[in-house]
């Protein structure tokens, strides 16, 4: 891909960011999408197939350069917090659950790669679940469903938790 459609990319991936600070992903269309980025419907459509689909590709690339993966849980705490209205428009304010799905697998994938590179340390019950787990990638969609689900709660609440709190409540959690 050349850098000029790399471009494009990323130009359709911040617009849908900005969007979706202000509303819903049901309520924004593509063609908002290509305003803000100055492209072409065409554009859009040679790059996603919709905008669900740009909201995977933005959220997987927001994720994965923001993701510290020796401190996964306090770097997605980070992550919303830095982008409060963007989270409670995709999870509050979403009927459709396609972004809750696509964080738990990102974070899966990241528990599994940071317990194979033996990183899991600071989060000693994540850490023995699935080190003793027969089945390692069920066990780590498992706890990043129930982390996500603590963190959409978590913003339902209005943040009534300290980042602080949240992330200690996390990494203590001794029995599941």
């Amino acid at each position: 891909m050349t850098q000029q459609q790399e471009e494009r990319k990323e130009a359709l991936a911040d617009s849908l960011r900005d969007l979706l600070k202000h509303e819903a992903i049901e309520k924004v269309t593509v063609d908002q999408i290509c305003q803000g980025a100055k492209v072409h419907r065409s554009t859009f459509y040679r790059y996603f197939t919709d905008k669900y689909d740009l909201m995977y590709y933005s959220f997987e690339r927001l994720m994965i350069a923001r993701i510290d993966e020796n401190n996964v849980i306090d770097s997605i705490i980070e992550i919303i917090v830095n982008d409060k209205e963007l989270f409670r428009n995709v999870s509050i304010n979403n009927n459709n659950g396609t972004l809750f799905w696509m964080m738990v697998k990102m974070l899966s994938c990241q528990l599994l790669k940071a317990d194979e590179e033996g990183r899991l340390h600071s989060i000693g019950w994540v850490q023995r679940a699935i080190e003793s787990s027969t089945n390692k990638e069920l066990t780590a969609k498992m706890i990043s469903g129930a982390c996500l689900t603590l963190m959409f709660e978590w913003i339902d609440s209005n943040y009534q938790m300290s980042p602080k709190e949240l992330s200690e409540f996390v990494k203590n959690m001794k029995h599941l």
